[in-house]
């Protein structure tokens, strides 16, 4: 019987057979059981089907998986997100693992927000398996709530982070899913929702993060090449929701060469600043020849 309080961990894969049993082994060991572990199988060619049928067959996780055509990530997510039927929701990634207590210390500290409309849930910094931040910065003590924006314009903050969501209000949103890429940033429902609600920022280590080779952070240059309409997307909602001119301007260079990248014709149309925009033009032809060509 499923307890009230109850957390989806979603965990897309694809081909990650060999790294996957870290997430189920730092699952196993959480002091609260108040969660389903949901994987989305991504289209995968390796094992990965079987390591998780033998898990479903030892009975020790309450495990839904799901097996889908090769999409990406946002694909995998969005199918998740269809599935859902629990009050919270957070991705812990294929190559993450979450401390021994994550599941109990998030619902402590989303029991504090459940009534509060506010909030759309609690955000953390991940933290490399030594214990470092990635990103190498702390979020500035005082600050009790926060966007996506904020970390990013006001506090210069680029540290990786996990959010536990309440799932009535991602559950508004979806992942573009666009024709021939496979992968749109995280940023991008996150930026959604700071147009709305808050997160509550919480000083507690939930999960150990591992770039892998793989990995999409160690690649990313040739995950922007690949997904350019994507980055353009996300780089136009930064550029809209920065509130200061420095931020402004980052985010329009950004948006421009994302632009040219992706080929897209109504660049300025969908532009949030126009003036600015044709402006800084030659600044993002030049960023996106010296990063993209």
């Amino acid at each position: 019987m499923r307890t009230k309080e109850i957390v989806s961990v979603v965990t897309p894969t694809y081909n990650r057979a060999y790294i996957l049993n870290k997430c189920y082994e730092s699952l196993k060991i959480q002091t609260s059981k108040s969660f389903v572990w949901m994987i989305v199988d991504d289209g995968s060619t390796d094992n990965t089907e079987e390591l998780v049928n033998k898990w479903l067959s030892e009975g020790i996780l309450d495990i839904h998986y799901f097996k889908k055509k090769n999409g990406g990530k946002a694909s995998a997510l969005n199918l998740a997100l269809d599935k859902v039927e629990s009050e919270y929701f957070v991705c812990l990634d294929s190559d993450d693992t979450f401390a021994f207590n994550a599941i109990e210390l998030a619902l402590k500290e989303l029991q504090q927000i459940k009534q509060n409309k506010k909030y759309c849930g609690i955000l953390a910094l991940r933290t490399a398996p030594n214990g470092e931040v990635l990103g190498g910065k702390q979020i500035p003590d005082g600050v009790k709530e926060t966007t996506l924006s904020e970390l990013s314009n006001k506090f210069k903050m680029r540290s990786e982070l996990i959010c536990f969501y309440k799932t009535g209000v991602i559950n508004q949103h979806r992942f573009p899913e666009i024709p021939g890429e496979n992968f749109i940033s995280p940023a991008y429902i996150e930026h959604e929702l700071g147009k709305v609600y808050k997160f509550l920022v919480s000083r507690n280590i939930f999960c150990y993060c591992e770039y892998l080779p793989d990995g999409l952070t160690k690649n990313k240059r040739n995950v922007i090449k690949k997904n350019p309409k994507g980055y353009t997307l996300v780089k136009r909602q930064s550029f809209e929701l920065a509130e200061d001119f420095k931020a402004k301007s980052k985010h329009c260079v950004l948006y421009i060469s994302g632009c040219i990248l992706s080929k897209e014709k109504d660049w300025l149309k969908k532009s949030p600043h126009k003036i600015m925009t044709i402006v800084y033009f030659p600044l993002g032809w030049l960023v996106y020849k010296l990063r993209y060509r």
